[in-house]
């Protein structure tokens, strides 16, 4: 023994002795440098979970490593997750133009549209001359830039209302997700025999502070004027709150309203006070929809009315494009009314309804929603009537005129003993609406 510490000096034995400890590890926790080649390997060969916990323990070894903070960008499947890993990167490597190009599209994806810009203008910097960097600096520009649009609309139904409506929206964005803007709308309501106002000025903010948040709202002062009426102002607000994450959201919404779709309901100064709440859950293949409504209605000359809803659906999604459901919806009203609107006991409707959103990835797209059924009304104190045919719909159309252009188009029409959407004023009630707007986007 003593010939052998002899023979082994005291660095050789330091370095025996590392050899020894490195041997006892496991092979890719020896060297960030082979555990990142490891990680290369899994990356390469599609094996994402693999790839990103190799990833990550290259990271514990080595916090800087740039490369291995893009993979875990370009692995992590949840866009706000992987946004934060791309931002990391920018820091390490800000002379990398495609590394802020990383950054912009995924704060697109994630609607922060002005933090996409700046990262845009950021890889321009460093590429100007790449063609691709310039065209996602276009790209991230026209998507943060204000817009206008001015619009135009006529609504009539089968009791002889009808209203012709123009005005303007415009908005701009801010950091964060959000977009603040305003409405200026004027409505003239006609039945025949005269014409009432509606005149509303709006501030609005909406925007989706996170992926699975989105929060929109909307409110100002509304003026009034009646024929023979004196003017009237009042304040009227729309705040929705939409939760989702997978085939689960929930929805919470509140408004008041000015009934303003006939000049007697405009005298009569109806205004509808209305809270919502909708729970959409999974069921194997299938989801689950229901939704309650509690609302008051306010008139000269009349106690608050109470009208309460409650909504059911079972939906079979068609992949993301469409789907088809069947549907129960039941309401009713504390009371008559002589305001101007129809007020039944009790509502029911069953339905099949469709829903379908196409194109989409072009120049144009078209959603439209369709519902089929049946319905009775028992007025108050009446008997429920028979069983009645009600059909609905809706459709959306927009055109892209050019790149900051937008050409749209909204059709709306009921008919049914009565509408659960809008203000009936009778029974056996027909409805028909456009709206065509122009979207201007000003870089």
């Amino acid at each position: 023994m003593k010939a052998l510490r002899r023979a082994v000096s005291p660095s050789a034995a330091r370095n025996l002795l590392v050899l020894l400890a490195s041997l006892a590890l496991p092979l890719h926790a020896q060297d960030a440098t082979g555990l990142l080649r490891q990680a290369d390997s899994a990356f390469a060969a599609e094996d994402r979970a693999l790839a990103e916990r190799l990833y990550r323990q290259v990271l514990g070894l080595d916090a800087e490593q740039s490369r291995a903070v893009y993979r875990l960008g370009v692995l992590t499947r949840n866009d706000e997750a992987a946004l934060e890993w791309f931002k990391r990167y920018a820091t390490l490597e800000p002379k990398d133009a495609w590394g802020w190009l990383a950054v912009g599209d995924k704060s697109l994806r994630v609607g922060k549209t002005v933090e996409a810009r700046e990262a845009f203008q950021r890889a321009a910097t460093l590429e100007p001359k790449e063609k691709e960097v310039q065209e996602r600096l276009a790209r991230g520009r026209l998507r943060a830039a204000p817009t206008l649009e001015p619009v135009g609309g006529y609504a009539r139904d089968s009791d002889g209302n009808s209203t012709w409506t123009y005005g303007l929206n415009g908005d701009v964005a801010l950091r964060g997700g959000w977009r603040v803007g305003g409405r200026v709308i004027r409505s003239a309501i006609g039945d025949g025999s005269g014409d009432a106002t509606l005149d509303q000025g709006l501030l609005r903010l909406e925007g989706r502070p996170r992926m699975a948040w989105r929060v929109d709202l909307s409110g100002g002062p509304a003026r009034l004027a009646a024929p023979g009426t004196d003017a009237w102002l009042t304040g009227v607000a729309d705040l929705r709150i939409r939760w989702h994450r997978q085939a689960t959201a929930v929805e919470i919404r509140a408004q008041r309203l000015a009934l303003g779709t006939t000049p007697q309901l405009v005298a009569n100064r109806a205004m509808r006070n209305e809270a919502k709440l909708s729970v959409e859950l999974p069921a194997g293949p299938l989801r689950l929809r229901a939704a309650g409504r509690a609302g008051l209605i306010e008139a000269l000359g009349e106690d608050p009315n109470r009208r309460l809803q409650g909504d059911a659906a079972l939906v079979l999604p068609l992949g993301w494009r469409g789907e088809i459901s069947a549907q129960y919806h039941r309401l009713g009203y504390e009371q008559a009314s002589t305001a101007g609107y129809f007020a039944p006991e009790r509502v029911e409707t069953i339905e099949g309804g469709s829903y379908w959103e196409l194109g989409g990835n072009g120049a144009v797209s078209f959603s439209v929603d369709l519902g089929a059924g049946g319905q009775r009304v028992a007025e108050q104190g009446a008997e429920v009537g028979p069983w009645k045919l009600a059909l609905r719909g809706w459709a959306l159309l927009t055109v892209d005129l050019s790149r900051a252009i937008q050409w749209r188009m909204e059709a709306e029409a009921y008919s049914a003993p009565f509408a659960p959407v809008g203000v009936a004023t009778a029974s056996d009630w027909r409805y028909g609406s456009v709206t065509i707007g122009l979207l201007v986007r000003v870089p």
